[in-house]
């Protein structure tokens, strides 16, 4: 009984040595359709109008540790000026791994009078999830991703605008649909390099909500997987609490087991939450007019170039 007992304590011991699980870069990248929603009326009849202006519904993206009840928060809105929310409707989850060859049913949950509706997803083992969320009176709806992670499961962190792309003014033609966002010299390569060395993606934005559909539209079209997305909550903090949201935001996501080892910004924001938040100013990169800013690694010029050739030899995460 006894040698049984210590096997386990080994087996454990050893278990917990073991490198995490590599991201599936493969299957962030494959697209899926929606799933099919049997139509119905809508359960407000106030919300039917709704419905002859453009959604902007979206799902926040979740990183949790492997074992962990998750909650998925969904909102939905129309318009593009107004963002009318779609206030209590009944409304789909429904939820696919990397092995799932079709989606499974999570739910049914109603929106409440901001247009967010709330389900828990089980705990699962670490891999890569996708949520949908969608309105079955009108057919329309939005993917997210659930990252299910071990403990120290490496990751390399991203802004976007005035980062990936050339400036932050650039966002309003995602937003709009007009013109997709002219990416910084080298961005795709650099976020590609890192991806194939085995590293976990982390977008981290302080466009507001809204924005999403834009940003993995942009993603999308310049050929990134996504993984994990992060927007602001609300203007004030986009605006004015930039800093504190995104220190808080990496403080989470360490908390779920991801190491950030590296982390890619522009603004005096994005280098004050990046060494709040603890990462070392070797490892925390900014580029443009405030490269360097609170400490961090300066990129000069304005792109990554020079900097994508020092990074021929930087190890593979460590991950299996």
């Amino acid at each position: 009984m006894r040698h049984s007992i210590l096997a386990v304590a080994l087996f454990t011991s050893f278990s917990s040595l073991a490198a995490p699980k590599c991201p599936n870069i493969s299957e962030l990248e494959t697209q899926y359709a929606a799933p099919n929603m049997e139509k119905r009326s809508f359960s407000n009849h106030f919300n039917k109008y709704l419905s002859w202006l453009p959604s902007y519904h979206m799902v926040h993206d979740q990183v949790t540790a492997s074992g962990t009840v998750t909650q998925i928060t969904a909102k939905f809105d129309y318009g593009s000026i107004t963002h009318k929310d779609l206030e209590f409707e009944a409304v789909e989850f429904y939820y696919r791994s990397e092995s799932d060859s079709n989606w499974h049913y999570l739910g049914e949950q109603t929106t409440n009078g901001d247009g967010k509706a709330f389900i828990s997803l089980p705990a699962l083992p670490a891999g890569q999830y996708r949520i949908y969320a969608g309105v079955p009176a009108d057919g329309t709806g939005a993917q997210g991703y659930v990252t299910v992670v071990e403990p120290g499961t490496q990751a390399v962190l991203f802004d976007i605008d005035g980062t990936l792309t050339e400036s932050d003014a650039e966002q309003i033609g995602d937003y709009t649909g007009i013109d997709h966002a002219s990416p910084k010299d080298g961005a795709y390569d650099l976020v590609r390099h890192y991806l194939d060395l085995g590293y976990q993606p982390v977008f981290l934005t302080a466009r507001v909500y809204w924005y999403a559909k834009g940003t993995r539209g942009w993603l999308n079209w310049m050929g990134l997987p996504q993984g994990f997305l992060r927007t602001s909550l609300s203007n004030e903090t986009s605006l004015f609490k930039t800093a504190e949201y995104k220190t808080a935001e990496i403080n989470r996501l360490e908390a779920q087991g991801i190491e950030v080892v590296r982390a890619y910004g522009n603004a005096k924001t994005d280098a004050e939450a990046f060494i709040k938040a603890g990462i070392p100013a070797s490892q925390a990169f900014t580029i443009g007019a405030d490269a360097g800013h609170y400490g961090t690694t300066p990129i000069t010029g304005n792109s990554y170039r020079v900097h994508l050739d020092g990074l021929a030899t930087y190890p593979h995460a460590d991950c299996q």
